[in-house]
């Protein structure tokens, strides 16, 4: 047993370094934090943070599966922060969010969200979702179209049928890993990291009939390598009435924020209609 566990824990070593998405390092520094908290919606504690012109118009960041309010530090939020008020977010088991086992849906992260906006008086806002962010984006989206202004996602799949074949193998092959290390420890923090990764296991599970009822502007950001399979990311734009999209010629999923100065800010400040 013993051996069998330490195979396990090099093979989680090497997951965790190289099956996480993440996004590149800082190129301009964060901005200033102009509010903060972690604040309980119906029984969930959920951190958030505010950055920005407080009497500019909303906008919501989304971060990746397992990322948390910090997971665009070094990428958009800097420029965004020059034009919006941006509320950053830890979803569920993320930061110093609570991790609610058996509530790791797209679903109720979306009553998360909306909580949150009803707390902060915000009636209607832009939202910006990357990888699982652009997925709870299109969830949030879905139930509760009157209060977004706009949704831009960026490398999202609205089902897992969307993700590479290699890829959705890796992703479960790695989940597999976590639910026999939450088995073999009694660690409530491995059974946080195999509920996260679990949510790319499954989730989630849209139509692009379902998408279609969409009506808000959508801009939809995809790499030219994607882990998102290209015909996935095209009819996700053809299916929602007016959306935009935007592949990023030599970009991969993450790799995509390489080109954040030169191609993602101007296409997002572009979209927002930000001279």
């Amino acid at each position: 047993m013993k051996k069998l566990i330490s195979v396990i824990s090099v093979v989680m070593a090497l997951v965790l370094v190289f099956g996480s998405v993440t996004v590149c390092s800082a190129v301009e520094p964060t901005p200033e934090l102009k509010a903060y908290e972690v604040v309980n919606l119906n029984g969930v504690n959920i951190e958030y943070g505010i950055y920005g012109n407080l009497d500019a118009e909303p906008l919501l960041l989304l971060p990746p599966n397992g990322g948390d309010m910090h997971s665009f530090d070094g990428s958009i939020l800097p420029e965004m922060s020059k034009h919006f008020k941006v509320i950053c977010v830890s979803p569920r088991a993320t930061g110093n969010s609570d991790w609610v086992e058996g509530g790791m849906t797209f679903e109720a992260m979306a009553e998360d969200l909306v909580n949150l906006l009803d707390y902060l008086d915000i009636k209607k806002t832009r939202i910006f979702g990357f990888s699982d962010g652009g997925n709870l984006g299109v969830v949030f989206t879905l139930a509760h179209q009157e209060r977004v202004e706009s949704l831009v996602i960026m490398g999202s799949n609205i089902n897992t049928w969307g993700t590479n074949t290699f890829d959705q193998i890796q992703i479960t092959y790695q989940y597999i890993i976590l639910c026999i290390e939450a088995w073999l420890y009694d660690d409530p923090e491995y059974a946080r990291r195999r509920d996260i990764k679990g949510m790319m296991v499954g989730q989630p599970s849209l139509t692009f009939e379902d998408i279609s009822a969409i009506k808000v502007p959508v801009l939809n950001i995809y790499g030219e390598h994607d882990m998102i399979q290209r015909w996935h990311s095209k009819k996700i734009t053809r299916s929602i009435e007016g959306a935009q999209e935007l592949m990023i010629i030599g970009g991969g999923h993450s790799s995509c924020f390489d080109q954040t100065d030169t191609v993602i800010n101007p296409a997002l400040l572009d979209f927002y209609g930000v001279n």
